[in-house]
């Protein structure tokens, strides 16, 4: 036994029954929301209560702040079965953002060390800072962020589609708040038939969707230390040191956003972008660029883009957002430290260096199992939907690989796009894909908990050996 392991067991204890408690706590949302979307007083009216089937799907897609949906909720649910929907979201999205603290803070206010790395697996590395006081910040950037969203949409919307004789400024403030809760959870489901198409021509609201997207996209501890940057800008006696972390969540981001919206511009110039004026092809190549970070809006005809922006869509989804933020996927910051291990290697280093520091192996370890998992997942759903929808008649013949690929990325990284398969779905392929995004959301949190146990010591030291590669 390695010095001091006995003290190190006390200190981390199993996080088995812990594990337990992300999954039950979304399922126990999901059913609620379920329940309540299924009552009939929530509905548009009589005819369009959807199927027990439809509900649970959406109400899964809701908490797992998705954006996939069997029909258009828009037209099914009454205001307040849009406002259940918007509750789910936040829920969810809430849960996302602080599912590590909420399990340390049922230890106590000052946590563990055990606890404090279930905080650094789930949302990042927080110095001298207790639970309770990031879960603030945490809830502090949600109201921020959806308030000011709200606020800019009904001041910058236009009224097509907010209300104007159906309901008037109630209904456009309902509808804005709607889409701040649903772009800054990255959940993608709109409160208009037509989704944010209606804002296809008004740049200055879709700017708005892509700065609430991509600040719920680009991680809790992010925004805590571009809180501190700006507050301690004018301290001359105030040190600060951007993290690895940070750093990486906001360079990957900038360049995905840029590389993304060049390589739309370039393959839609004669698809969904042709004829458009310079200015709205930069505005809508933008959004869909922001939106694949996992955010589900679309203000395109996914069905008419061209298959190499689909195919480089996938690898975008499958990317995703941030660690610790409302975005799915493997993360920027697993895919940075893939590419990088791949760079080192090529130098012949034998760590990753990065801005004056060096990262750890076992960080690269664990960048390769989530990639591994992920690839693994979206193999195993793409095979269950080829069984499931082999015969479906209403995908299209000559794109079905393609299009169910597109479903099942979208759905385990969460994201939200279809290639307009999702409400053609069979029975089985809903059952499919609602696991996916559950799997997909629930699977890291989960993931993080597990990793913040002790590592097993080796009893035993055997010798090395070589291995042939490539």
């Amino acid at each position: 036994m390695l010095p001091n392991e006995s003290k190190l067991r006390k200190e981390l204890p199993p996080l088995g029954p812990r594990l337990w408690m992300v999954p039950v706590g979304f399922g126990a949302v999901i059913l609620i929301g379920a329940l309540l979307l299924s009552m009939p007083f929530l509905q548009a009216g009589p005819g369009m209560a959807p199927s027990l089937l439809d509900t649970l799907f959406v109400a899964v897609s809701a908490t797992c702040v998705t954006g996939l949906s069997t029909f258009k909720i828009a037209e099914v649910y009454h205001p307040f079965g849009l406002g259940v929907v918007a509750v789910l979201i936040q829920v969810g999205g809430l849960g996302i953002f602080t599912a590590g603290l909420l399990i340390t803070m049922f230890g106590g206010d000052r946590p563990s060390l055990s606890e404090e790395k279930t905080i650094d697996n789930t949302i990042g590395k927080v110095k001298s800072m207790r639970p309770k006081q990031v879960f603030g910040y945490a809830c502090f950037f949600i109201v921020i962020f959806e308030v000011v969203g709200a606020v800019l949409l009904f001041l910058l919307g236009p009224s097509i589609g907010q209300g104007g004789a159906d309901g008037g400024l109630g209904a456009r403030m309902g509808h804005s708040m709607f889409h701040a809760v649903s772009a800054f959870c990255n959940a993608g489901f709109s409160s208009f038939p037509e989704g944010i198409s209606v804002w296809r021509d008004d740049g200055s609201a879709l700017l708005v969707i892509n700065f609430l997207v991509i600040g719920g996209g680009i991680g809790l501890i992010s925004l805590i230390q571009l809180r501190n940057r700006i507050r301690k800008h004018h301290s001359k006696h105030t040190q600060s040191r951007w993290t690895i972390q940070t750093r990486l969540c906001l360079w990957s981001t900038v360049v995905l956003l840029v590389l993304g919206t060049a390589a739309i511009l370039v393959f839609e110039r004669n698809h969904t972008l042709q004829g458009l004026p310079t200015g709205q092809r930069v505005s809508l190549a933008l959004v869909h660029s922001v939106m694949l970070r996992t955010a589900g809006f679309s203000v395109v005809d996914l069905g008419q883009m061209n298959p190499d922006t689909i195919l480089g869509s996938l690898v975008w989804m499958y990317i995703g957002g941030c660690p610790g933020s409302m975005a799915g996927g493997i993360k920027t910051v697993t895919f940075a430290v893939i590419l990088l291990t791949a760079w080192s290697a090529l130098q012949r280093r034998e760590s990753i260096q990065l801005w004056g520091r060096k990262i750890e192996p076992k960080f690269v370890q664990i960048a390769v199992m989530i990639s591994f998992l992920a690839v693994m997942m979206i193999v195993a759903g793409v095979g269950a939907l080829m069984i499931t929808e082999g015969s479906n008649p209403h995908l299209p013949a000559d794109q079905r690989w393609l299009s169910l690929i597109f479903e099942v990325v979208s759905a385990f990284s969460t994201v939200g796009l279809s290639l307009n398969v999702t409400p053609h779905l069979t029975t089985a392929g809903k059952v499919v894909v609602m696991a996916l995004m559950f799997i997909g959301r629930v699977g890291p949190l989960m993931l993080a908990l597990h990793l913040a146990r002790p590592l097993k010591p080796s009893k035993v030291n055997y010798p090395r050996e070589d291995l042939s590669l490539g």
